[in-house]
């Protein structure tokens, strides 16, 4: 994994999926671009400015985790970019709460992801990672852990989440991680040096992505 120790680390974020993106699409490849929620939105939403005026129709994008509710709820992930300003004219989003039940909705997503990832060239993916070692909508200990679909869903202690699993990160070919504060360091110490059950530290499941790069304000020496 490349580490990038930065005082700016959604900026350097940013600017470096920008710039994988405008090359892949210059290249004629069909990208999926999977979001996230969180302290990650910032990342996107800077990525998508800078994405203003191309062209986009060979960009497919939605996110890694939901929190389910109503459409367009004050938590959801996808209403969170819109608010923040998220602006990808000209590509194919897919807003994965649909006004059905959790189960439905969950269905229609896993589905969803497995037409994406059988027909792009590149999946890309932003990621962030708890204090509690979850990655996406992956909990410790959660039925996500175990689940053999691409995506689940589950009740939380905050949230009812529907989230992709460890079969759709194996898919994803580069992940933007952003893992800033203090109370990431042990779980950026851990990722680093210790080879953790990803049932206990989901997040550990990033080190197998053939292209993952931390983005981070914790210098590296300090772990």
């Amino acid at each position: 994994m490349k580490y990038i120790y930065t005082e700016t680390p959604i900026e350097a974020a940013a600017n470096d999926l920008a710039k994988t993106l405008v090359s892949h699409l210059n290249n004629k490849e069909k990208v999926l671009w999977l979001l996230s929620g969180g302290s990650s939105i910032p990342i996107a939403i800077q990525a998508s400015q800078q994405l203003k005026g191309r062209d986009l129709s060979n960009l497919i994008v939605s996110l890694t985790d939901e929190r389910y509710g109503d459409v367009g709820h004050s938590e959801e992930n996808w209403q969170q970019l819109i608010d923040g300003g998220l602006d990808l004219g000209g590509a194919t989003v897919y807003r994965p709460l649909v006004g059905k039940d959790i189960i439905k909705t969950t269905e229609l997503f896993n589905d969803w992801l497995a037409k994406q990832f059988a027909t792009v060239n590149y999946a890309i993916g932003i990621f962030g990672m708890g204090s509690d070692g979850h990655t996406a909508g992956i909990k410790p200990h959660s039925p996500a852990v175990k689940s053999v679909n691409l995506a689940s869903s589950f009740t939380s202690d905050d949230f009812r989440r529907i989230t992709i699993n460890f079969v759709a990160i194996a898919k994803i070919d580069e992940a933007v991680i952003q893992a800033s504060g203090t109370n990431k360091k042990q779980i950026l110490h851990d990722l680093l040096y210790y080879e953790v059950p990803i049932e206990d530290q989901p997040a550990q499941i990033l080190k197998t992505i053939p292209n993952a790069t931390i983005y981070t304000n914790n210098p590296k020496e300090e772990l």
